[in-house]
């Protein structure tokens, strides 16, 4: 969940109590049990030599809710995952912005068309960067890709047959590039009516992905924060980049 380094950050960013600074060592990398020593050896890692002097399991055992006590060490739960969150924030450590960008670059790296991840590269960088509007924009574009992909190598034949039906301009695509001339929204109706995706997918990465993405990408006065930001990228991985 944490770094050390950001850890850190938190731990020295403002004043914490005990309860506070031993849910952030908790959520330290890897995240799991810790026994009493491991807590203390990181504790010296962080710099903080006179919590480790102190009766660490006392002081947990009253943070009833935010861990549990288990065979194998002490563990960090949902409401100390929430807590850490916050902590994280006011110290400027972002860690939805931090997930979402391990997600996706987990993705980036499976990739193996260079104009896709080329695209889903720029999205993590500008992710990563607070450039919320370009991130948004260019993970759209690395998803669309990855299906023109998908259609040109296993669904043209019926993508030629089905378009027209769509478009009635349509001309016969003969290279990948040829599906762009499509409008994405036309595009994902033909690729649910050959089964390329679900009607459901179809309708997330229409009226949701698409849409935000048209809102990112025009001049306009709509402010976009990292939270949306993240489940658009969360949207496109899991109906998307991890199937296609």
């Amino acid at each position: 969940m944490l770094t050390i380094e950001e850890a850190k950050r938190v731990l020295h960013g403002s004043k914490l109590q005990s309860r506070d600074q031993l849910l952030v060592l908790l959520a330290i990398d890897p995240v799991g049990p810790c026994q009493v020593r491991t807590i203390k050896q990181r504790c010296a890692a962080a710099g903080l030599p006179k919590l480790a002097k102190m009766n660490l399991s006392d002081i947990l055992r009253w943070a009833n809710g935010f861990v549990a006590r288990t065979q194998d060490g002490w563990e960090v739960q949902q409401a100390g995952v929430l807590r850490v969150q916050t902590l994280a924030q006011t110290a400027n450590v972002n860690l939805v912005v931090k997930h979402s960008s391990q997600s996706l670059q987990g993705h980036v790296d499976s990739l193996t068309d260079p104009l896709t991840k080329s695209f889903v590269t720029e999205a993590v960088n500008c992710f990563k960067a607070s450039q919320y509007r370009a991130a948004v924009v260019f993970s759209w574009a690395g998803a669309v890709a990855l299906l023109h992909q998908h259609v040109f190598n296993n669904k043209l034949a019926d993508f030629n047959t089905e378009a027209p039906r769509h478009d009635s301009k349509w001309r016969v695509a003969k290279q990948q590039d040829d599906l762009g001339r499509m409008r994405e929204h036309d595009f994902l109706t033909v690729c649910e009516a050959i089964g390329v995706i679900g009607k459901s997918v179809k309708q997330i990465l229409q009226n949701e992905c698409l849409m935000l993405r048209n809102a990112c990408g025009h001049p306009n006065s709509a402010s976009i924060a990292e939270n949306s930001v993240a489940a658009h990228i969360e949207k496109l991985i899991k109906n998307v980049f991890s199937k296609f």
